[in-house]
């Protein structure tokens, strides 16, 4: 996938209903989420402890491995279901319900777009 392709996903994730940032996911800005406030505010490494509103950050980095992790999570908080997985071909794609997807991270973003 192309840059372009992943900033696009991550602003589908993020535009998502039941989206939410969790701590450890990263935005595409190089962005690290340290924790969340109990107001919703974001606690961010930018070369020092700042504390943003989650709709200043950018899309979400879907290349980074605990945003991956995390959007996993979210997808099966959305779903009920704790065991909730995408399946892997030996051909590099990921299926869920019937459609294949190019990565993992666009089955998720595919997945929690469809949760209930």
């Amino acid at each position: 996938m192309t840059d372009q392709e992943w900033q696009d996903l991550g602003r589908r994730a993020v535009a998502c209903k039941h989206w939410r940032w969790l701590p450890g996911m990263l935005d595409s800005d190089g962005t690290r989420v340290l924790a969340i406030h109990a107001t919703g505010d974001a606690v961010v490494m930018l070369g020092y402890i700042h504390t943003v509103k989650p709709t200043l950050l950018s899309p979400a980095d879907l290349r980074d491995p605990a945003t991956l992790g995390c959007l996993l999570a979210l997808v099966r908080e959305a779903h009920r279901d704790p065991c909730w997985q995408s399946l892997c071909f030996g051909d590099d794609t990921w299926a869920i319900e019937g459609s294949d997807y190019p990565t993992e991270a666009a089955a998720l973003v595919a997945a929690l777009e469809a949760a209930p």
